[in-house]
Parts: structure tokens; sequence; C-alpha cells
């Protein structure tokens, strides 16, 4: 359930804009001209209605490697099986091959910050509003807009994402970001063992959706129950998976970042979330919490993000945080290795974050952005190269029973399982995994369709005009964020904490996202 994240719109003013958009075009262009006559005949030919000629062939295609970083539960045993096998098809079906570079959440999100500062000329990267943070990489210049690349090369996709989806994902008018379809509602998760929940009388009528940092103490006496047998057994969440929606707040560019609006405020007041009521006593809690050894916190420290760890360890009386989902409990038995139970904490809202959570970017500097989005598109299409890329080969790591659902068993199915679906395209052409209802991702649908919608919905932060201070205080709550999440940290501590964030231009974000939203609101 947890990612493992650091956390995750931009722009720029308007001249800056117009000077940076001029020098990326032409940076397209010159690596047209780079590629010379061969990107020319790249090209696929295209219909008077300017999508790709459907008598076009994999032959008439000059052959190309591309290159795609993403991040999941890796590496994997049998990766290079796999990522052979999905050769073979792209290979086939658009004369392309992969250069796979996945990596693992924890170093991820560094990974990139090298290689964009690198100026490398990958072709498609995971982004996100929480890790490999797309507001910022748009802000730097990072990504190509992709709004003709779509309507040329990903004609199906593009019309398949509802349009709100693809609004939510733009700066400045442009998209930067492929939306991966999935559970775009968000409220955190509360999963504990079904065994446990029972013996222990969890209250869940008491706590499912009812959750909020004022209630959030009732859960003590069933951790206290729970942990008189099983001491090893703590309370997991972080600010990360908690991610605002606990704290009724969408942050406007991610939590790490000061700036949110409350979801019932119609006017879409900025405040500092780790100023508001909410975070503080979430904050003293988690400090009565470590006191009182709830937390295994000594043990947890050395980690700078939640990975998953604990509960496959058998640690986790009670954890609150990702997205809580249809079908998600069965995903979470399978990671351990027993029963868990998932309940939503809160309110499901459909925000622009949520509809940003899982995307693909393509590289600016890109020699083949074209067979990106050709790749894309076939990702987001053909169900049988979805799967086997995010399950492996079928009748080796899965198979498929006589009623259709996915079967998953023995060390075969171990040696790849990355559990990243929602990571590589849309997760709504995912076998259905037995114990799913056969419905899942209908009823995910509609999850997302009866969340309530954001007043944000729609708008896109430009980070550019305070890139820099977003850049210093996103360092200062690395800095503080595991303490305060842990309890270790003081009550002096965390207003250092703030300090410190003013100091680095915390006000400065603020005003520029309310100057922002303010005149968004304007359009409306």
């Amino acid at each position: 359930m947890f990612r493992n994240v650091s956390f995750s719109k931009t722009g720029i003013v308007a001249t800056i804009l117009v000077l940076v958009l001029s020098m990326m075009l032409a940076a397209c262009g010159n690596n047209n001209k780079e590629n010379g006559s061969a990107n020319e005949s790249n090209e696929p030919k295209e219909t008077t209605t300017g999508t790709p000629a459907s008598t076009e062939t994999a032959e008439s295609l000059p052959e190309v490697k591309l290159t795609w970083y993403f991040p999941g539960v890796f590496p994997q045993a049998d990766q290079d099986l796999v990522f052979a096998e999905v050769n073979k098809i792209l290979k086939e079906k658009i004369n392309a091959t992969v250069d796979f570079k996945p990596f693992g959440f924890g170093e991820y999100d560094q990974k990139m910050q090298v290689v964009i500062a690198s100026g490398e000329s990958y072709d498609i990267a995971f982004t996100s509003n929480w890790i490999n943070k797309y507001s910022l990489n748009v802000a730097k210049g990072a990504f190509l807009p992709l709004d003709d690349l779509l309507v040329k090369y990903a004609p199906k996709s593009f019309a398949a994402v509802p349009q709100s989806f693809w609004d939510a994902a733009r700066v400045k008018g442009k998209i930067y970001g492929f939306i991966n379809e999935q559970i775009a509602a968000r409220t955190p998760a509360v999963v504990v063992s079904k065994e446990e929940a029972s013996k222990y009388n969890l209250d869940i009528p008491a706590i499912s959706g009812k959750l909020t940092p004022d209630n959030l103490h009732l859960l003590e006496p069933y951790i206290q129950s729970v942990r008189k047998d099983f001491p090893q057994k703590g309370f997991i969440t972080s600010l990360v998976q908690l991610d605002g929606l606990f704290f009724n707040l969408e942050p406007i560019a991610g939590i790490q970042v000061p700036g949110s609006v409350e979801f019932s405020d119609s006017t879409l007041k900025v405040v500092n979330q780790f100023e508001t009521e909410g975070v503080q006593k979430f904050a003293a809690l988690m400090r009565d919490w470590n006191a009182k050894g709830y937390l295994n916190s000594k043990e947890r420290i050395s980690k700078k993000s939640e990975d998953g760890t604990e509960a496959k360890a058998g640690k986790v009386a009670l954890a609150i945080g990702g997205a809580y989902k249809p079908g998600g409990e069965i995903e979470l038995s399978a990671e351990v290795g027993y029963e868990r139970l998932q309940l939503p904490a809160g309110t499901a809202h459909l925000t622009t974050n949520g509809i940003i959570a899982t995307m693909q970017s393509i590289n600016r500097n890109s020699k083949n952005p074209e067979r990106a989005m050709m790749l894309l598109e076939l990702l987001n299409t053909d169900k049988e190269l979805y799967n086997l890329l995010s399950f492996g080969i079928k009748d080796k790591h899965f198979s498929i029973d006589a009623d259709g659902f996915m079967v998953k068993q023995g060390d075969e199915a171990k040696a790849y399982s990355p559990d990243v679906p929602w990571m590589f395209a849309t997760n709504f052409l995912a076998y259905v995994e037995k114990g799913k209802p056969m419905t899942v991702w209908e009823d995910t649908k509609k999850v997302n369709a009866d969340a309530l919608p954001s007043l944000l919905l729609g708008f896109s932060f430009d980070a550019e005009p305070v890139k820099s201070e977003i850049g210093k205080v996103t360092a200062i709550f690395d800095e503080y964020s595991r303490a305060i999440e842990l309890g270790v940290s003081t009550e002096e501590k965390y207003k250092e904490f703030l300090a410190k964030q003013k100091a680095a231009g915390a006000d400065k974000i603020i005003a520029e996202m309310q100057k922002q939203i303010d005149a968004w609101k304007a359009t409306k």
C-alpha cells in the first residue's frame, strides 16, 4: 500500500515562457535536424486527418532504441527475461526496443534529478506529484509538451482518458504528462490484519471514513491490545502517505511544499499546512505515541521513507496511507501473505494531485519523441503487452484460471512481481486478480466518478517563479519530516522547522500560489 517516496505546476512569466518554448521548439527542431533525414523518414506517414496512416507497418519505420526510466519494487529476478519478451513485441509492432531503466522507489527521485540535470537524451520517465515531481520538472523545462504528439500518435489513449484529467495535467495550457488512468479519487487507506481486527474487536464502523486528527487517538486501545500480544507491532504512517488528505487539505505542490487549501474553503485561501491545527495535533500525538513505544521509531528512523518492509516482517498493528481503492485488500494481502482489511480513512476527493499521481513524460531532449508516444499508445491499448510488462510471462509468472481471473502462485511468480501496474500505463487493462471482483475496474471508475470534486480541480500550479524557494523548503521537509512523523522530534524542533521554512521562502511560495489561484478563479 505504501509508495516509497520522497515527495510526489509550472511555467514561466510570459516573456520568459515565450523564450523557453521557442528554445524548446528550436531544440526539437535541432534534434530532428541532428537525426537528419533519418528522422524525417522516421516520421510516421499521416492520413489527411493527421493521425498515423492505418496502412503504416513496423517495417516502414527505421529501428530505434528508446530509454525509459521508472520506479518500482526493483530489481526483480526475472526482469531481463520479461523486458526481452516486451521488446520482441515492440520490435514487431513499432520497430522499437526499450532500454529499461528500473530503480527502487528509494533511489528513483535522486537518480532522476541527476539524469535531468545532465541533459541526457533519454526518452520516457515516470513523473508524478509525489516522486520525480512533475511541476518542478516542467518548471525546469525538462519535459516536452505532448499536446500534438497525443493527437497524432496516441489518439485512442487521448480519447479514452477524460478531458478533465488531461486538463489537470496542463501547465500554462500545455500537457506535459501522459496520464496512467487508475484510482484518481483519493483518501488514505486504513490497513489492519483481518484476523487481528476480529480478535481485538476493532470498531470498524466507528473509524471507516471517519478518521481525522481530532479522533485519531481512538485507535490507541486497539494498538495497545495488539501490542500486548505482539510487542513488535506498531502504528505505521507518514506525512507523505497522508498527503494532506487526512487533514482535509489539498496541497498545491505536494505535502513537502508549504501551501494548501482546505477542501471546504470556497474562498480557496492558501495556508501553510504545517501551521494548521490538524497537522500540529498529528505531530503532538506522534510524540505521545512514540513515548509510549507504539511507533517502533528506533527501528524506522534509519529509513528515509516507508517501504513496506515492516508489513512484510509482520510488524504492523495498524497503518494509514496510500490510496483506498476497490479490491485493494487483495493486493495488500498478497504483499504479506496473510489476509488484511482495507478501509477508507475519510471522504474520497477527486483532486488534480490524485489525477497526476501516475504519469509518463517525454524528455525535452528525446531524439525519438514520436516513437516514444507510439510506445505509450501501445502500452495503453494493447492488453497483452501491458500485462506482460506488469505481471510477467503468462503461464510462468501468472496464469489465467477457468473463470478468467489472474492467479500468481509459487516461486516463479515471485521472480517477477514489481507490483506497480499503475505505474506502467492505464490500470484498467490489468487482468483481474483472483479474489477481486471481476467488476473491479468498473467499480474503480465509479469511485472516481462519485468522489467529491475539489474546488481546485483543473488548477495547475506554475512553480517556475518560486522554484528556488521550493527546492529549499523541500530540503527542509526532508530534514525534519521523518522525526516529526516518528514522534522523535520535540515541540521546539517543530517550531524550528516552521521558522526554517519561513526563512527559506514559505511565505513567498504561498503568496505566488494565492496569486495564481486568484487569477485562475477569475477565468472560471
